[in-house]
């Protein structure tokens, strides 16, 4: 799963490269929230046991 997200990460930089290019504010937010996808899916890879973070927030909330 985590091949096709950076499949889709590349495909849709390509497609949007223009726009992100232009201003530096989007390239960085788009940096800093694929890197954080990317890092969620190691994660999960490594322990996919581990809680999401829904049911976390969740068991803290109610």
């Amino acid at each position: 799963m985590i091949y096709v997200f950076g499949i889709l990460l590349i495909i849709s930089f390509i497609r949007q490269k223009d726009q992100l290019l232009k201003i530096k504010k989007n390239l960085i937010l788009f940096m800093v929230l694929s890197l954080g996808g990317i890092g969620l899916g190691i994660v999960h890879m490594v322990s996919p046991h581990i809680p999401t973070i829904a049911f976390v927030l969740e068991k803290y909330l109610k």
